[in-house]
């Protein structure tokens, strides 16, 4: 295994992972998902998909870092009015992502980054981290839980060709399906895809989707519009999120 990229855990034995730890490289990153519904075109596993992903590619920019498996269910209760959607509860997930921590800080990591590929989870991801002072064990937990920020970088993408924050959207919309075309093609059904809720997405919008569920906002599930996506595009969305991350993670390493 070369030690020139980040390592993924999950394909390494334990000498291996001894071995980087030993070598000083004590970073590592760990991903969280979702299984929800993402209208009638995108399949359930999308977030994990794209969490997993992006992750790759940070550990491609960050040598040594430690890239964990993505921990594939998160907190998704205002998706559950869909069929196949799981979730489970912020505690739940908290104490699991806790444990995840621990685990790598009882084996010499000191700095365990966080990144989630489902919006559901960046406010228990960010509690979490005030909640132990931003630490776990012995390693410092840092997570990415800007979720203004993050759709902020998206939508910036999605503006350089004329599309407007409601279509790039916010779930299942034009960013989400433009990386999905990018990075898993043959799970797409755009001749399914159709608009949702196009709306404003402010604070009262966002407060009601997760007090009333999505389908208050949406029959169809979909919180933008995908009629637009395009791989080429879900490739600029990749990288610029990426860049952002590395960027954060870099600050803090």
């Amino acid at each position: 295994m070369t030690p020139l990229a980040g390592h993924s855990l999950h394909a390494m034995t334990w000498p291996e992972v001894q071995g980087v730890v030993a070598a000083g490289e004590r970073s590592a990153l760990i991903a969280v998902g979702a299984i929800e519904q993402h209208g009638p075109h995108l399949p359930l596993a999308t977030d994990t998909l794209i969490a997993t992903e992006t992750a790759r590619r940070v550990g491609e920019r960050m040598p040594g870092l430690l890239v964990g498996p993505t921990l594939p269910v998160g907190v998704s209760s205002h998706h559950l009015a869909f069929p196949g959607t799981l979730s489970i509860s912020e505690q739940s997930f908290q104490d699991q992502v806790k444990a995840c921590v621990a685990s790598l800080a009882a084996h010499g990591v000191d700095r365990v980054f966080a990144l989630s590929g489902h919006g559901g989870n960046f406010g228990p991801l960010g509690r979490l981290a005030r909640q132990v002072d931003g630490m776990i064990g012995t390693a410092a937990f840092i997570p990415f839980d800007d979720l203004e920020a993050f759709l902020g970088v998206v939508h910036a993408v999605s503006a350089v060709d004329g599309i407007p924050p409601a279509a790039s959207g916010v779930h299942a919309g034009e960013w989400e399906t433009s990386v999905m075309l990018a990075i898993h093609p043959e799970l797409v059904r755009m001749e399914k895809a159709a608009a949702g809720y196009v709306g404003d997405f402010d604070e009262a919008t966002a407060e009601r989707l997760f007090r009333d569920g999505t389908r208050s906002l949406a029959a169809n599930g979909v919180l933008g519009d995908p009629g637009a996506a395009t791989a080429e595009r879900g490739e600029r969305h990749l990288t610029a999120w990426v860049d952002a991350l590395v960027d954060h993670f870099t600050r803090s390493r």
